[in-house]
């Protein structure tokens, strides 16, 4: 007979056979690109899953942002805010984000001609950041039935205008249409992030809408603080971004909290900070999860497209694995990454490098935009081998320092012959937004 045992208040999922001792084998399914893949794992400590916790999904996301635009959060209503103004630029994430804007444009743009802005006054800025330019049926995949109807520019096409210098030494070039416009707003979604403690709020503005030079030297304020995923208290990247924003005039945000089905658990709407750490609290609550016991092997996935569409987005389910595998231990990952690489810098990093060690030297010697992944990836190296499932080239997985493999399967059955029997396996099957053993800070 077989036992399931689960533990919702930490996502935690544990299975045993009652009458051997240990459950000897279980079927996985990982999300991969639109695809999933599946693996049978035969081991005699299978540790379970672990995912983002459950929280209570909002029935009606429509009339939640709604209150949120017409009762936000130490702000006041959007409508109110575009009394008298000329132009207005809202803000939103490109192609390699969860799909908000979607969801969110239409009902802003109706509370802001309510205040009396026409659409011929509003301009909507897909913030791409570091991130390649957006393609036209992207921008129509964003906008959805206002495509067409309303202004839209990516961040890379409109130029860039500086505004000032943050106390960090941030140049605060933002694109033109932001910088032109006497109302702004950014639309997001709020996940753990890498440096910034979570993405969403300000980000936005201070890294979306951002120039290179920009974004180059306020990440550069991340290599004097460590990991700082999660953390928000004394978090000097976030504190920089607030102040770029601040310069950059903006306004208010709209951000959503999804769980790993995109379904909505929140909306923070309001003071561009005061809202964000309000959605904080909840992505934290869902994200940060208990970890019981370390594994020999994490098999995970990012979570499908767009988390894993490049090795670039696809490395953030790599440093949440390594918070719960051993030293020495393999970490599975099973990401499509049709892109490669997905950033130029990122990728003559890693070709030029003939070591891990070769990217530590020159992280070490200078900071540059994408090569800095180069940095993330020989740190994780150094911890666990990565066991690479992919449609990449296997001489392009093999210059990231991974080990290249055809199939799910085929990687699960090479780290339990490495491992043994009794090795301890754990799942992951949302990975780019499960942090084990986590909390805010």
């Amino acid at each position: 007979m077989i036992a399931v045992i689960k533990c919702r208040g930490d996502a935690f999922t544990r299975r045993r056979d009652l009458v051997g001792g240990y459950y000897l084998s279980v079927t996985i399914n990982l999300k991969y690109g639109n695809q999933e893949l599946q693996a049978i794992i035969s081991t005699g400590r299978y540790l379970g899953e672990i995912r983002p916790n459950p929280l209570p999904e909002i029935t009606q996301p429509e009339q939640e942002i709604i209150n949120g635009l017409r009762q936000p959060i130490g702000a006041p209503p959007v409508d109110f805010l575009a009394r008298g103004k000329g132009r207005a630029a809202i803000v939103i994430s490109d192609h390699t984000r969860p799909l908000t804007s979607m969801l969110v444009l239409p009902l802003l743009i109706k509370e802001l001609e309510l205040g009396g802005l026409s659409k011929e006054s509003i301009t909507v800025v897909i913030g791409v950041g570091n991130h390649r330019p957006v393609t036209e049926n992207e921008k129509e995949y964003l906008l959805g039935p206002l495509y067409g109807q309303i202004k839209c520019q990516h961040s890379k096409e409109t130029g860039y205008r500086m505004l000032g210098i943050t106390k960090r030494g941030t140049p605060v070039e933002v694109a033109e249409p932001v910088a032109e416009a006497d109302l702004v707003i950014a639309v997001g979604c709020i996940e753990p992030h890498q440096l910034a403690g979570f993405s969403g709020g300000v980000k936005a503005v201070a890294a979306g809408a951002a120039s290179r030079r920009a974004l180059e030297h306020n990440h550069k304020l991340g290599t004097l603080q460590g990991n700082a995923l999660g953390q928000v208290e004394g978090n000097i990247v976030r504190r920089d971004m607030e102040e770029f924003a601040q310069i950059a005039g903006l306004h208010f945000i709209i951000n959503i909290v999804l769980n790993e089905e995109q379904r909505v658990v929140q909306v923070a709407a309001g003071d561009p900070i005061k809202a964000h750490r309000a959605g904080e609290v909840t992505a934290g609550a869902m994200c940060c999860v208990k970890l019981h016991e370390a594994a020999d092997i994490v098999v995970v996935s990012p979570g499908g497209t767009p988390k894993d569409d490049t090795v670039y987005q696809a490395q953030k389910s790599v440093r949440n694995a390594l918070r719960a595998v051993v030293q020495g231990g393999i970490i599975i990952v099973a990401a499509k990454c049709p892109e490669g690489f997905g950033d130029p810098v990122f990728e003559e990093w890693m070709n030029a490098a003939s070591s891990p060690k070769d990217i530590e030297r020159r992280s070490a010697r200078e900071f540059v935009l994408g090569g800095h992944k180069g940095a993330f990836i020989a740190q994780a190296v150094n911890q666990a081998r990565i066991f690479w499932v992919s449609d990449m080239e296997q001489a392009q997985v093999r210059k990231l320092f991974f080990e290249p493999f055809s199939s799910l399967q085929e990687a699960v059955d090479a780290a339990a012959a490495i491992k043994g029997g009794d090795a301890r396996v754990l799942v992951m099957p949302y990975g780019g937004l499960t942090v084990p053993g986590g909390s805010i800070k």
